[in-house]
C-alpha cells in the first residue's frame, strides 16, 4: 500500500495554521516536533482525523 506522504504533509501543515506558524520543525525516527507561533489556530480534529497521525502532544 501506497501512501500519498507529501500530501499528508500538506494535511498537517494545514491543520497546524500554515507554514506561518511553524516556528521550527524537528524529527526522530517516529515523530515529527512543530514549535508554534499560536497554539489556538491548531485545527485538532481535522489534525486527528490525518491518515498518519496518531497523536498530538503538547508542552
Amino acid at each position: 500500500m501506497s501512501k500519498n506522504y507529501a500530501a499528508v504533509a500538506h494535511s498537517i501543515v494545514d491543520a497546524i495554521g500554515g507554514v506561518g506558524n511553524v516556528a521550527a520543525v524537528t524529527h526522530c525516527m517516529t515523530r515529527l516536533r512543530f514549535t508554534l507561533v499560536d497554539n489556538n489556530v491548531v485545527d485538532l480534529p481535522r489534525l486527528k482525523a490525518i491518515s498518519g497521525v496518531m497523536g498530538r502532544g503538547q508542552q
